[in-house]
């Protein structure tokens, strides 16, 4: 089952998220997430992944808490069930 993860950072400054990406490639490098997004929320910044399952998230773990932690960076994510996406040609699926 799909999933969506949201990491919520307020009240930090986004010149964190980019010192994650230092961390290697291993960052980059992960085939079952499904796709990425980060946004400025005015007192700080919010990452939602996707990832195929909850399994492939729970992997990257030992990636990205080091990851966080050199970049200064701490919080629980959130874990919802993917329910649909439509894609840049319009189609619509369910998950």
């Amino acid at each position: 089952m799909a999933i969506v993860v949201v990491f919520r950072f307020p009240d930090e400054d986004i010149s964190k998220y980019n010192s994650v990406f230092e961390a290697g490639e291993a960052i980059l490098e992960q085939p079952k997430r499904l796709d990425h997004v980060c946004y400025e929320d005015g007192s700080g910044f919010t990452v939602v992944d996707v990832w195929e399952d909850e399994g492939s998230f729970a992997a990257f773990g030992p990636v990205i808490g080091p990851a966080l932690a050199q970049a200064g960076l701490s919080g629980t994510p959130e874990i919802h069930r993917l329910v649909g996406t439509i894609s840049q040609s319009g189609t619509r699926t369910s998950h």
